[in-house]
């Protein structure tokens, strides 16, 4: 476990050299991405101008649900993403055969190798919005306080289980750009809150397809919404999902015969 943090501090630091040579990139990068955070940000603003309550999310509540979808979006961005899209590359260019030689875990180099050093500034941004957010509403429970990291946690957990799962698919297939769209889609469901859909989606989104975990959980955990069913699901299910698409994307691991075969 040291060697592997070791590792990744080492990754990091490569990383920023990269993008010290590029750094118009760099703030192009982060300037994006804040846009997008003001586009999610602008488009509840405006439904609240017409209503003060969406699906019981008021718009304080609401202001805490996007800061906590956007520090799990920025940790994902930080530390997975751009792996995750590589993927396809590392299979076509060989660049995979590499990390399968290495004395590490290929599921730790195929989703840690890049980090992303813009989104660790969005992070910051990210975290501005929930400070807000919190701000607005009741100060939480000592309880509900001590345990949202954790639901933060397992919520970057499932974004990173269903990248493994369409990674898996990816070494596969080989040609998978358009196989890794999936996981986009099935994202813009957990951008929103899960009760602003039917019972019969929502069930989909907590126990199916979780991308609900990814903020509505942890969120409704802070805001002290979240009853024992969702507490449950929020703790249990996401470990377990990671340790089932490791399995699932090593085993996939023994299909890859090398960019030369």
């Amino acid at each position: 476990m040291l060697f592997a943090l070791r590792l990744w501090f080492l990754f990091c630091g490569q990383a920023l050299s990269r993008e010290m040579e590029y750094r118009l990139h760099l703030w192009l990068s982060f300037l994006i991405d804040v846009v997008w955070y003001a586009v999610q940000v602008g488009l509840f603003e405006v439904i609240y101008l017409h209503t003060s309550t969406v699906a019981g999310w008021t718009r304080a509540e609401m202001a805490v649900f996007l800061g906590t979808l956007f520090v799990v979006d920025a940790l994902n961005m930080a530390l997975f993403s751009t792996n995750f899209w590589r993927i396809p590359q590392y299979v076509l260019t060989g660049e995979l055969d590499f990390f399968l030689l290495k004395p590490v875990s290929p599921f730790f180099l195929v989703f840690l190798r890049y980090p992303n050093v813009a989104s660790f500034l969005n992070l910051a941004v990210a975290l501005t919005v929930l400070g807000y957010g919190l701000s607005q509403v009741p100060l939480p429970s000592v309880w509900s306080a001590a345990v949202y990291p954790v639901f933060i946690v397992n919520g970057l957990l499932c974004m990173l289980s269903f990248q493994a799962l369409i990674g898996a698919i990816a070494i596969r297939i080989f040609a998978a750009e358009g196989i890794q769209q999936t996981f986009h889609i099935l994202y813009q469901f957990g951008m929103k809150p899960d009760s602003i859909y039917t019972p019969v989606v929502r069930r989909i989104l907590l126990y199916v397809f979780p991308m609900g975990l990814v903020a509505s959980v942890p969120a409704q955990v802070v805001l002290g919404k979240a009853s024992w069913e969702l507490i449950s699901t929020g703790l249990f299910i996401p470990p377990l999902l990671l340790v089932g698409s490791r399995w699932v994307f090593l085993r996939a691991l023994r299909y890859y015969t090398g960019a030369s075969a």
